[in-house]
């Protein structure tokens, strides 16, 4: 089945949250992930997706990075308030760009904002 162009230009970002409506939570703190899908027509919530961080007092666990990385699988992108060169890494080799670029800005604005640059 062939996606029609308003189903290829849904994107799927996840981000990293507090739940305060921001960008606002390191990759490596996060325990859960917003996922929101986003086109040309807005913005909807789709889910949280409940992960175990992996982060310990700046030692990462692999094998949880790994479940991270499967539990957004989905996603194209992930906004984070910060995130190291090592899982940013191996989340863009598993298709998924994550980005600090919008740290502590508004949910949506940030998501909007994100969209119009990869929507293509």
């Amino acid at each position: 089945m062939t996606d029609t162009p308003a189903q290829a230009s849904i994107l799927k970002v996840a981000v990293a949250t507090k739940g305060n409506g921001q960008v606002d939570l390191h990759f490596g703190h996060a325990d859960d992930f917003h996922v929101y899908e986003v086109d040309k027509s807005g913005i909807r919530f789709v889910e949280k997706r409940v992960v175990e961080h992996y982060c310990q007092g700046g030692f990462g666990d692999e094998d949880k990075r790994e479940v991270i990385i499967r539990a957004l699988a989905d996603c194209t992108g992930l906004l984070v308030a910060k995130i190291g060169d090592g899982p940013k890494k191996r989340l863009h080799d598993a298709g998924i760009e994550a980005s600090d670029e919008f740290a502590y800005g508004a949910t949506e604005e940030s998501l909007l904002a994100w969209y119009a640059v990869h929507r293509n």
